[in-house]
């Protein structure tokens, strides 16, 4: 009996599980040769007219939902589908970081990794920046881990850009920045690890949509938020005598969320100098860190809120001598509002504020390490501000406008006591004030089902205002003032970006664009020493500027279970921001911040998920990049060098097995090549391979023990020539337990 060839009408509503109506879902209906695709309206509805009745295959993807097939059998007459899509697995996340909106993965033009949740608590590594470490091309200025090291050191660099403590790329959490607003490095300590829901790494210049420090990335903390009652605790203690706990409490009370989470971490640490090269002054490196973070949230609708959040920390260090420490305090507020309109436009607005205080101490080291002088003490306040509006608009189910400005006004100062032989000779006091406005537009165009094209344009106006040093002589009263002129620079930060299905396997991605990032009040104004090296501030820095470009193919086989990406990416900086050797004593090296020529990063990256069964997965990551000095009209000598702390080869390993009925085992392992720790290229760090391991065990519905190491072949690699050798941290294991709360 033949099926009737009648045309018909399909038609239906794409809705989430809220039965919320889902707009920009692709719709595509098969029927043998014939495929038509639709994208549903601001009402979820799609309609299909005069189709015949031989059987149907509809398949539905939105970004955030997994894809979804529905069948229609032959003979059907006219429907009315109700098409319910759930959310997306681990394995599909949604990324904000990218776009500055909701986008999957599998239509992100840029390089992006997201660390889950899951991924940070069976991580070997206790602190942040150590699990990123897993990420290839992710690198801090040193190598060693923010445990112990001095947070002017943590400054973040990707793909090869490099970095002198300053960051190159942009750290967030939830949207706000939370770099240090006078240094620009990171202190990773600030943000309770329990606190954490996911981290988004995006790899090559963002400036486009995030400003003067988005020179190389973005990284992204995105904090948990509760749907009901969610706590937990992680309670540990380790060899080098270190107690640690992070905690977390969220509860919803109807239309208001609330949560609350806090750190204490403490270790008497390792002595970071060279057993050979020790002398009497050298004591173990240690720190002491508490956080707290207090969340609160009013919804409005569906995706309206208001919200508040505080954090607050406090840290302390000694940095591996009786003499020199240092000591953090700080804060942060932030308010948020999200309105959402009837047409489902969304406005996002933000401001934040805050208030630091850094105090450190640095020391004149004899040769022989038996004795050392206080050279200096440092006290550095500074206070920061900002605001920011998005907003965007879908215009058609095919295309998405978002348009934004945002503001930041910076303003901090250096004041230093100067000590000659242990004696106090001088006060130098030194600051200014940083403002910078940018606005931007992003086009993000679905040209086809398979073809995404995002475009984004920005222009950025930065001055430093109202630069001063001032130097008071001990011994004389004599009071010598500087003022510095005003300046001011305008960039430019556009991006094109694409990525296109060649079919459900193959993606081709690429993107070309400009960013910049300038120079922080530190780089500006504030003088430093490490050990036997001066460093000094240059009040005549300009903004750096990066050209850059990716392209490459991510690949999905053996049915998704197996994701392969690979990118090619070059990246020329123009007056990279560098250290500048100016003169080589015995006792005394000097440097000083200075605007070379230019550099240049070409490199390639290649990245495989594989998830081998239910509970098993597997991931790699490789990163090859040559970065050289390609010119310096000052200095022609260092043309042709390797950028310092960049490391030619790196690759990255991680293995997890996680089985609630069982136990959960994981293994993460990081190699890198050796790097120069110098502009000369005279002092070099050798190559160095770091092993972690995590192994835990559920007892209860409610808790996990566990036991974690790092550096488990505990390997002395070198962090830093001063042009004495330190090192990072030999093995640190711990054992702990974690409770969990959800109802």
């Amino acid at each position: 009996m033949s099926i009737p060839s009648f045309a018909r009408e399909i038609r239906g509503v794409v809705e989430d599980g809220s039965h919320a109506s889902i707009a920009g879902a692709s719709v595509t209906l098969l029927q043998g040769r014939n495929r038509q695709t639709q994208i549903t309206g601001v009402d979820g509805s799609f309609e299909f007219a005069a189709v015949s009745a031989e059987q149907v295959q509809i398949e539905v993807a939105s970004q955030g939902f997994a894809e979804t097939r529905r069948t229609v059998k032959p003979g059907t007459t006219n429907l009315s589908l109700s098409i319910i899509l759930d959310p997306e697995s681990v394995r599909s996340q949604v990324v904000v970081t990218a776009s500055r909106t909701a986008l999957p993965i599998a239509e992100t033009p840029e390089s992006v990794q997201v660390l889950s949740r899951e991924e940070l608590e069976s991580s070997g590594a206790l602190a942040i920046d150590d699990v990123l470490r897993n990420v290839a091309g992710f690198d801090l200025f040193r190598r060693n881990s923010s445990r112990t090291a001095n947070p002017t050191t943590q400054g973040v660099s990707l793909r090869g850009v490099g970095s002198s403590g300053a960051s190159r790329a942009l750290i967030l959490l939830d949207g706000v920045p939370v770099t240090d607003p006078f240094g620009g490095w990171m202190n990773w300590s600030t943000i309770p690890r329990a606190a954490v829901d996911s981290v988004e790494l995006l790899r090559g210049g963002a400036s486009d949509l995030y400003g003067g420090q988005a020179l190389s990335g973005v990284v992204q903390m995105l904090t948990r938020i509760p749907e009901a009652t969610d706590a937990d605790l992680d309670v540990s203690y380790g060899n080098q005598r270190t107690p640690s706990a992070s905690g977390y409490i969220g509860h919803v009370f109807g239309k208001w969320t609330a949560s609350l989470a806090a750190d204490y971490f403490r270790t008497e640490g390792y002595i970071p100098v060279e057993s050979s090269q020790r002398g009497l002054v050298d004591n173990p490196a240690n720190s002491l860190h508490r956080n707290g973070e207090l969340f609160l949230q009013r919804q409005i609708s569906q995706r309206s809120r208001f919200f508040i959040r505080g954090l607050g920390y406090d840290d302390s260090r000694h940095n591996g001598t009786i003499i020199e420490v240092n000591r953090t305090r700080a804060w942060q507020a932030v308010a948020g509002l999200d309105v959402e309109t009837a047409a489902g436009d969304l406005l996002q607005l933000r401001g934040y504020g805050g208030t630091e205080d850094d105090h450190q101490t640095f020391a004149s080291v004899a040769a022989n390490r038996a004795s050392e002088s206080l050279a200096r003490v440092q006290t550095v306040p500074s206070r920061q501000w900002g605001l920011s509006a998005q907003y965007s608009h879908l215009f058609s189910p095919r295309n998405t406008l978002l348009a934004g400005v945002d503001a930041s006004s910076v303003t901090g100062e250096s004041d230093d006591e100067i000590f000659i032989a242990g004696n106090p000779s001088s006060l130098v006091n030194a600051g200014g004030h940083d403002v910078s406005v940018g606005v931007f537009a992003e086009d993000i165009a679905r040209l086809t089902s398979r073809w995404i094209v995002t475009g984004v344009f920005r222009v950025d106006h930065w001055q430093t205002l109202s630069g001063f040093s001032n130097t008071t002589s001990l011994l004389t009263s004599n009071f010598v003032p500087t003022n510095f002129a005003n300046r001011s620079e305008t960039a430019l930060a556009p991006k094109l970006a694409s990525s296109y299905h060649l079919n459900d396997s193959i993606e081709l991605r690429g993107s070309v664009y400009r960013s910049f990032r300038t120079p922080t009040l530190n780089e500006l104004y504030r003088s430093f020493r490490l050990g036997n090296i001066v460093t000094l501030a240059n009040q005549q820095l300009r903004a750096e500027r990066l050209t850059g470009w990716e392209a490459g193919p991510a690949e999905k086989l053996l049915n998704g279970k197996l994701r392969l990406q690979q990118s090619f990416f070059w990246a020329s900086v123009h007056r990279p921001i560098a250290n500048v050797t100016l003169s080589t004593t015995p006792a005394l090296i000097t440097r000083m911040r200075e605007n070379i020529g230019s550099t240049r990063a070409l490199g390639f990256e290649a990245q495989a998920d594989w998830e081998l069964m239910k509970w098993a997965d597997l991931a790699a990551q490789y990163q090859f990049v040559d970065a050289t000095v390609t010119s310096f009209p000052a200095n022609p000598m260092l043309v042709g060098n390797l950028v310092p702390e960049v490391p030619r080869h790196e690759f990255t390993f991680q293995t997890r097995y996680s089985n609630p009925a069982f136990f959960t085992a994981a293994v993460q392992a990081r190699s890198s090549s050796s790097v120069f720790d110098d502009d000369l290229n005279t002092l070099p760090l050798d190559s160095y391979f770091k092993l972690d391991a995590f192994l835990s065990r559920r007892i209860s519905s409610n808790m996990d023990v566990y036991i974690a190491g790092e550096n488990l072949l505990s390997q002395h690699f070198m962090v830093a020539r001063t042009p004495i050798v330190t090192l990072g941290s030999p093995l640190t294991a711990r054992v702990g337990i974690q409770l969990h709360l959800r109802r």
